[in-house]
């Protein structure tokens, strides 16, 4: 999704929310609050897998690494929190975050033997304009320890969606033809779509006092990845789906967040994240344009990135 459209999906929410409360009466709003999150920043990552020869084969076959993608990052979040009657503490909460890279390198790597020896073939790229999307929504529930600190464990769905792409490639290493040595002749147009989803549990420690909130939150992540791609310069492989791969994981994630209260509605926001994704041995299936298929084992997929992302906070 474009910068514009989130822009517009920012107010909208933020809109929407204002408009609602402005319709309940005052009892009705001390029965909860409402805080919405609007922020600008970037992630910074790095997405990895590789798939194996088979039992004949090396154990590292070829393996594709999407290093330092760096995306420009727009986040709408908001949380309902509930002070009265039965689900008292409780908390709802959803999220959704876009961007588009502005920089990052692609490497492609072919091995004729095990543990990524033998290379043949290496090619770099660049992957501008890769785009990410993410959304979360759950539940959490607030313990207080004292006056300032509380202790909320949560638990969420997540799903994020991953549109990585090549262009401007260069063959670094070719064994059996070394005079593709160079960038490609013709254009390389490639695109690799990733999706993690699943649930994440999470326990935040919080810090609040009149004018600021400090908050932990670690996450256990339970992941079901999929991807699907389309590499357009091989005419052996169908098109637009090239190959597909799928395998389970667990992952982590760290969150540090940090409000400073300029007034009764309006606070700066400060959020930093750290993430730490990897798959189990998985599938990884080849259609070929002759219309045939062959189906291999993905190694491992992973995802590593950390980012921050500044903006304001509003609460009712």
């Amino acid at each position: 999704m474009k910068t514009s459209k989130i822009s517009y999906f920012s107010w909208l929410v933020t809109g929407t929310i204002l408009a609602t409360l402005s319709g309940q009466n005052a009892n009705a709003r001390n029965a909860f609050d409402v805080v919405v999150n609007s922020g600008v920043g970037d992630q910074r990552g790095t997405l990895a897998w590789h798939i194996s020869g088979g039992k004949d084969g090396p154990n590292v076959l070829s393996e594709l690494t999407y290093k330092d993608v760096n995306f420009r990052v727009y986040e709408v979040a908001t949380r309902i929190k509930i002070n009265q009657g039965n689900l008292a503490n409780s908390d709802i909460f959803f999220s959704y975050k876009s961007g588009v890279a502005t920089e990052g390198t692609v490497q492609d790597s072919d091995y004729g033997a095990s543990n990524r020896s033998q290379e043949y073939s290496r090619s770099t790229a660049s992957a501008s304009n890769s785009e990410m999307s993410e959304f979360d929504l759950g539940v959490g529930y607030r313990f207080r320890i004292n006056t300032y600190q509380t202790l909320q464990p949560s638990i969420a769905y997540f799903r994020k969606q991953q549109q990585m792409r090549m262009s401007d490639g260069v063959q670094v290493v070719d064994m059996y033809n070394p005079n593709n040595l160079g960038p490609f002749r013709n254009t390389l147009n490639s695109e690799y779509d990733a999706t993690w989803q699943g649930m994440w549990m999470g326990l935040n420690w919080a810090v609040t006092t009149p004018n600021h909130h400090l908050g932990f939150t670690f996450k256990q992540y339970f992941l079901n990845f999929s991807s699907e791609a389309d590499w357009n310069l091989r005419s052996d492989f169908a098109h637009p789906k090239s190959f597909e791969q799928s395998a389970f994981g667990l992952g982590m994630g760290l969150e540090v967040s940090y409000r400073y209260q300029v007034s009764d509605l309006l606070s700066l926001w400060l959020n930093w994240t750290q993430e730490d994704w990897r798959t189990q041995e998985g599938k990884d299936t080849v259609f070929f344009a002759d219309g045939t298929e062959a189906t291999g084992q993905l190694n491992e997929a992973s995802w590593k990135a950390s980012g921050l992302v500044t903006g304001l906070v509003l609460q009712f």
